[in-house]
Parts: C-alpha cells; sequence; structure tokens
C-alpha cells in the first residue's frame, strides 16, 4: 500500500524542519560565551599581582602572621585543607587558629597563572615545615604539596584568593 503526501504538505514539513535552531554545541550548552566574546586575559601586571599574593603569603605564614594571611582572602572566601571540612567566610579565623598552635615555615613557587576579567587561578608547589608551639616540640616532617587558588580582582584592583586547595605531594625525610 502506498501513500502520496500533497506537495504543499511536503513544503511545510520542509519549512518547518529548516526554521528549527541550529544544534547547540558543547561549548552553548555549557554556557561559555563565544571565543569572540571572552574577555582577553590577564594582563602582565595582573599575572604580577597574583604571583605576589602568593610570595605575600609565605612571607606571612613563616612571620605567623594570621591578620596579614587573612587580608589576602576575599570576604567570602572557601578554603579546603586536606582532611577538613571546607571553612567558607572566616579564612582569617582559620589562619589565626593555625598560627596559634603551628610555627610555620613555608616556601610558594607558583608555577602557572591564568585568567580573564576579573578572574585568575593560580597553581603550584609549597614546601612547608610545622613545628607545634609546645615547648620542646620538634618540627614535623617537612611535607611537599601542591595548590590551586582562584582568586577575584577587587573594585580597588586588588587580587584576593577566593578559593584555597592544597594537599601533600610528600613529606621529607628530615635528619
Amino acid at each position: 500500500m502506498s501513500h502520496r503526501i500533497p506537495g504543499s504538505v511536503t513544503a511545510l514539513l520542509i519549512f518547518a524542519i529548516a526554521c528549527q535552531p541550529a544544534a547547540k554545541t558543547e561549548t552553548a550548552t555549557m554556557g561559555a560565551a563565544s571565543e569572540a566574546a571572552a574577555p582577553a586575559g590577564l594582563s602582565a601586571a595582573d599575572e604580577a599581582a597574583v604571583r605576589a599574593v602568593d610570595q605575600s603569603w609565605a612571607k606571612a605564614a613563616t612571620a605567623g602572621d594570621a591578620n596579614a594571611v587573612g587580608a589576602l582572602y576575599a570576604g567570602d572566601a572557601t578554603v579546603m585543607p586536606p582532611g577538613m571540612a571546607a571553612v567558607k567566610g572566616d579564612a582569617g579565623k582559620f589562619w589565626s587558629d593555625f598560627f596559634g598552635s603551628m610555627n610555620v615555615q613555608a616556601e610558594l613557587s607558583t608555577t602557572a597563572v591564568e585568567g580573564r576579567g576579573d578572574l585568575a587561578f593560580a597553581s603550584g608547589t609549597y614546601r612547608m615545615t610545622l613545628t607545634p608551639k609546645k615547648p620542646g616540640a620538634k618540627p614535623y616532617p617537612t611535607e611537599e604539596g601542591k595548590y590551586l587558588e582562584v582568586l577575584k580582582k577587587q573594585a580597588d584592583g586588588s587580587w584576593k584568593i577566593a578559593y584555597d586547595i592544597w594537599n601533600a605531594s610528600a613529606t621529607v625525610a628530615t635528619k
């Protein structure tokens, strides 16, 4: 049995199919803007400022200056320490509590900084030795690890850490 579709119905079907929106690409379905509309990458000054945040962090941590470390974080920052629940919105208190019980020797080596507009990420490696602040306490073995930070540019042009996560790669034997 054969069915014949009238020409006007065929034309209507072709028109309906032609008027359908184009299939979304993977990028479009993920909510990303097109390459042409993407904000420019970080300027050399912004990249240097992000790297300076890491160096300021290491210097302040080694000095045990929780206020200076806390000032490097956005007010709503999330700190994600290894083996602990994330701490949202009170990075200064987290570091104040930490430095209250430990002396720290910290070195950060920022290996990559990238970003667009008012967001940047920095990743790198760290080396840290912690010594409990108890009389006669010996330092823990030196820890080496990696970190990843997301930073937001503030209204005043400064960069603040919005998300901070790190974990150990290895523990260095001490002699």
